[in-house]
């Protein structure tokens, strides 16, 4: 008898049509993923409550490239792996992107990307390959494993990386043309006492803020390219911080922290803190007092590993995993 799979349905928030029309022009009038246009936000925000999620999870899940939808890889991923997927990454580096996707009801499938391959459809060559070709090689690899054996994972949608390299859709179609949308700043905003002039340098800031989030997004979080970003980025930077300090706050938060690690995603541990981390756990488990002080001398081989965060961490976990015994003998 074969394992049945329950699968949980969506609990649909409990929004109206005009409420999520009025997140659509909110998100729209802060451009904060580089769309001003409401209607495309508008879009969005009804698919992500269609899947019973928050409307506010576009700026999350999603972006909007040339006008096109597309479903980031991270969020392809962990929708996958939350139904019940699996994936293993064989290679994973600027040549060559390969894992394995495996689903208890789409089977198991191994897909790979190279360098070489990209150069052959056409790809290799362009800015985003040139920059950050692993990100780009893994966001194929994921889309493509993803959309093989769980597509429901991928909404129906491609990878912003995807998106961008397609060619324009010449194809002739009886369809009238689709008038062109309003942008968020062309909408007539309520009247007030005070009508607020239009700041087209403002627009041109937020456009440009948009781009930066844009650029971190497809640098796939890696410190050292974000890094690189912000470095390019500096002279923008410094006359934004004169002219709108609100915008460069919020470019501003969108930089690593002067501790975070090169080679790194952000927020990833460093090897020191997945080290300390083992440790801790090896420490609870210890049985006795002999393994106890085992642990602590091995751990002191990788003292130099550790940041200072990390070894002030592992001083309490050695000075309670001591104390744990010599209460045990006491009582004995």
């Amino acid at each position: 008898m074969g394992r049945e799979i329950a699968i949980q349905q969506p609990q649909l928030p409990a929004f109206s049509m005009g409420d999520i029309e009025k997140v659509a022009t909110a998100i729209a009038r802060g451009g904060l993923f580089g769309s001003k246009d409401p209607y495309a936000v508008l879009t969005l925000c009804m698919l992500a409550h269609a899947e019973g999620q928050h409307p506010a999870v576009v700026f999350r899940d999603y972006d909007l490239i040339q006008g096109k939808p597309a479903k980031k890889a991270e969020a392809m991923l962990r929708d996958f792996i939350g139904s019940g997927g699996k994936v293993t990454w064989n290679r994973l580096d600027d040549e060559c992107a390969e894992a394995v996707f495996s689903h208890p009801q789409g089977g198991e499938v191994t897909i790979n990307w190279t360098l070489a391959r990209a150069t052959k459809a056409g790809l290799g060559g362009k800015d985003m390959w040139k920059k950050y070709p692993r990100q780009m090689l893994r966001s194929r690899v994921v889309s493509e494993g993803v959309r093989t054996v769980c597509p429901n994972a991928t909404s129906g949608l491609y990878v912003p990386e995807e998106v961008r390299d397609f060619a324009p859709d010449t194809t002739p179609s009886d369809t009238p043309p689709t008038p062109a949308a309003k942008r968020a700043r062309d909408l007539k905003p309520e009247r007030t006492a005070i009508e607020a002039k239009p700041d087209p340098k403002r627009a041109k800031a937020e456009d440009w803020l948009a781009w930066l989030r844009d650029e971190i997004g497809n640098a796939g979080g890696e410190v050292d390219a974000v890094r690189t970003i912000f470095d390019e980025a500096g002279p923008t930077l410094t006359k934004l911080a004169k002219e709108y300090p609100d915008l460069h706050a919020e470019a501003m938060k969108l930089a690593p922290s002067p501790d975070a690690q090169p080679g790194l995603a952000l927020g990833e541990e460093t090897v020191g803190q997945k080290k300390g981390a083992e440790i801790k756990a090896q420490l609870e488990s210890a049985e006795d007092a002999e393994a106890v002080e085992t642990i602590i001398a091995d751990a002191d081989k990788h003292r130099d590993a550790f940041d200072e965060a990390t070894l002030t961490s592992l001083e309490i976990a050695f000075d309670q995993a001591r104390k744990r015994f010599e209460t045990a003998e006491g009582v004995e």
